[in-house]
């Protein structure tokens, strides 16, 4: 039996904050949410919100409670920047229990404080995307976003 040498490891130093080439993210996030929660124009009920890495953004699915005419899953995806933008809004939003809007050159989140929870408008307003969240999932929820973001984020140098 002949034992072949290990090639040497190239070593290529990395910049502070910079993530290796060769670690790929790749992660998937699950949060439940409680029987308040909504998503129009579907009309359906959500009963979890997955957040998943997708190319250098996060994709967010819903997992509805009933759908039988088979409504896409996917309602919103974001780039890792926006998604960082709209944890921050939520953020701002459940502590001052005030409207807080989360625009940028590619998003477009309007967050809306009501009585029995908060109301994410996603998207155009002639033609938005609505998402009902609960008062007792908000925090679950918010902090599964930035949990993605985190996540999707490069990791710092020791």
């Amino acid at each position: 039996m002949k034992i072949e040498p290990l090639a040497a490891a190239v070593i290529l130093p990395l910049r502070i904050g910079e993530r290796p080439a060769s670690l790929p993210v790749d992660f998937t996030l699950a949060v439940d949410l409680d029987e308040r929660a909504v998503l129009y124009p579907a009309g359906k009920c959500v009963t979890r919100v997955n957040m998943s890495a997708t190319q250098g953004g996060i994709a967010f699915d819903a997992v509805f409670a009933f759908n039988e005419a088979r409504t896409a899953s996917r309602f919103m995806v974001l780039t890792a920047e926006d998604a960082q933008e709209f944890g921050r809004r939520l953020v701002d939003s459940v502590y001052q229990a005030r409207a807080q809007n989360a625009i940028t050159e590619t998003m477009r989140i309007g967050i809306t404080v009501h009585t029995n929870g908060f109301h994410l408008q996603i998207g155009d307003v002639a033609s938005p995307t609505e998402l009902f969240v609960g008062l007792g999932s908000i925090w679950r929820f918010t902090q599964t976003v930035l949990r993605a973001v985190d996540r999707l984020s490069p990791g710092v140098s020791h």
